[in-house]
């Protein structure tokens, strides 16, 4: 989970047009949420992914199911309000159902920061404070079927990309230094590696926390700085990993 930033509602969900649908909805109970314009644009909210778990969702949202942070059961009132719909997959929006956040809270992450409440180890999240506990509980952070296992199998693959880039330092070291294109070469590892962790993609708090928690990613870094390789790129990248990773 990351802390997100609510982009602006779409221009066809005016206040008029909530209205109609608040009321339609308070009629005959139907789905005024599923409106392909508001589908497409709750998608993008998580850059494509399950806003608590980060998992995928398929790119035309067909996998996607949209919460009511507020739950419609509780709130028929903002059923298409802006900022309480946000996109999830079936498993936390499932295991979610009627939770009430205002009797006892969860994290919104288009509100509250991720940071203060949580922290992963070992592929799995812990509480910082009773939010992060409840957190966890009820959008199934934890799942080991769902979540824990394809957590896990990224981060394995990430330490084994980190090992094999530390290897060839450690026995290409000189070779490196002396060659300019050897150099520029390294730089691109370490930054495609840091690329596959900014928020955009599948589980990046998880796989942000991975690199920097790792102990051969210092090593790599000082390395890069030490003979002036560290670019602005890289740093830019390392603060993206600093955004997103949820460290104790």
């Amino acid at each position: 989970m990351i802390k997100l930033d609510l982009p602006p509602k779409p221009a066809e969900l005016t206040d008029e047009r909530i209205q109609e649908l608040t009321a339609q909805y308070r009629v005959d109970g139907s789905d005024v949420w599923n409106k392909q314009f508001i589908r497409d644009a709750v998608l993008k909210i998580a850059f494509g992914k399950c806003c608590y778990s980060e998992s995928m969702l398929d790119e035309e949202g067909k996998y996607m199911e949209i919460d009511h942070f507020y739950p419609k059961k509780w709130y028929p009132g903002r059923v298409v309000e802006w900022g309480n719909l946000l996109p999830a997959n079936k498993k936390c929006n499932t295991t979610k159902s009627d939770h009430n956040p205002a009797i006892e809270p969860i994290i919104n992450p288009c509100i509250d920061n991720p940071k203060d409440h949580l922290y992963i180890k070992a592929y799995r999240f812990y509480p910082k404070t009773e939010i992060g506990k409840k957190t966890i509980e009820v959008v199934a952070l934890n799942d080991r079927q769902h979540f824990v296992k394809s957590r896990a199998k990224i981060g394995h693959e990430i330490l084994e990309t980190l090992n094999n880039i530390y290897d060839e330092l450690i026995e290409d070291r000189d070779a490196i230094l002396s060659s300019i294109r050897k150099q520029k070469q390294f730089q691109r590892k370490i930054k495609a590696l840091l690329q596959s962790a900014t928020r955009e993609n599948v589980y990046s708090a998880t796989i942000s926390t991975t690199i920097l928690m790792d102990e051969y990613f210092p090593l790599i870094e000082f390395f890069l700085r030490e003979n002036q390789l560290w670019d602005q790129e890289l740093a830019d990248l390392k603060n993206e990993l600093l955004f997103c990773a949820l460290m104790k």
